[in-house]
């Protein structure tokens, strides 16, 4: 299958306080190129959609092999950007969605729920009975998504769809440790520097 990575990464992150995609990590590495590193070892084609004025972070992202695409309407939330990277990769056989503040989540995790992605269903990770990212979806699922507004993101899809989902449980509390809020931050970074670094090999 050609599956197409996702990182949406437009959103204002306004609970943050501050622009989070340029958070540097403890080794030196943004939020933001970070996770489009992850998302490259693992899919051979990555779309990052980010917001208007973003110039410096879509040069940041050079080095890698991703397209970035603009969602003119970021600040609708994370539906209307998953609608609009689904648009720009329509010709995907599926796509591996993923929020750009997840620091703990293993690549190994998101092998796992890419390479259970098959046609006609949905991929879900689950972890202590929380779902999380990433979420894989096929090209059934395509129009929906493109339609989609709203902050939602593909919850409501998913919900339509419930006999296509499959639910994998994986060990990976990273899957749902986002960074939402300023106070995140430390316990993330400490856990990042530490001797209990996630793997992602």
């Amino acid at each position: 299958m050609n599956i197409v990575g996702l990182l949406l990464a437009a959103g204002a992150g306004t609970r943050f306080g501050a622009d989070k995609r340029s958070q540097r990590l403890p080794d030196g590495d943004t939020l933001l190129s970070h996770s489009a590193r992850k998302l490259c070892a693992v899919v051979d084609d990555v779309v990052v959609v980010l917001r208007p004025g973003d110039d410096d972070l879509i040069a940041s992202l050079d080095p890698l092999s991703v397209q970035c695409c603009v969602n003119p309407h970021a600040d609708d939330g994370m539906g209307s950007s998953l609608a609009r990277g689904v648009a720009t990769r329509a010709d995907a056989d599926g796509w591996l969605v993923m929020p750009v503040d997840l620091p703990l989540l293993r690549t190994e995790t998101m092998r796992q729920v890419s390479g259970a992605l098959r046609a006609g269903c949905a991929v879900v990770p689950v972890c202590d009975g929380r779902r999380g990212h990433p979420v894989a979806l096929s090209a059934r699922f395509g129009p929906e998504l493109a339609a989609l507004d709203g902050d939602r993101g593909a919850r409501d899809v998913l919900r339509r769809h419930a006999d296509a989902v499959t639910w994998l449980d994986v060990s990976d509390p990273g899957i749902y440790r986002d960074l939402d809020t300023a106070a995140d931050q430390a316990a993330l970074w400490r856990q990042l520097g530490g001797d209990d670094l996630p793997s992602s090999a």
